[in-house]
């Protein structure tokens, strides 16, 4: 969840600097220019690994390994829990966003 703050954070910071316009950002963008698909990849992909990280905890839990407590892992469970709801909560302002901009009358 932090990461993707300090991604959305970073963002800011780059659209705020420059006051022009840029053109649509491609899969291969140059450098200086944000690539939104590897932004958005990259946060799925720890999202994905909080909540597999947090499976690995509840699995070793739950087979009687004792280098595993408890509250390890349900603070495990919480972050992966956070950061999918932090997920969820930027999907469904994409998708506000998407609906609004197909609303647009031109």
């Amino acid at each position: 969840m932090n990461a993707l703050l300090a991604q959305i954070q970073a963002l800011q910071q780059q659209t705020s600097a420059s006051n022009a316009l840029s053109p649509a950002v491609s899969t291969n963008a140059p450098s200086g220019q944000v690539d939104f698909k590897t932004i958005l990849k990259n946060a799925v992909d720890e999202v994905s690994q909080a909540q597999n990280t947090a499976q690995a905890k509840v699995q070793a839990f739950s087979t009687g390994d004792s280098n595993m407590s408890l509250e390890e892992v349900m603070v495990s469970l919480q972050k992966a829990n956070i950061s999918f709801q932090g997920m969820l909560a930027v999907r469904n302002r994409l998708v506000d966003a998407y609906k609004d901009v197909t609303n647009l009358q031109v």
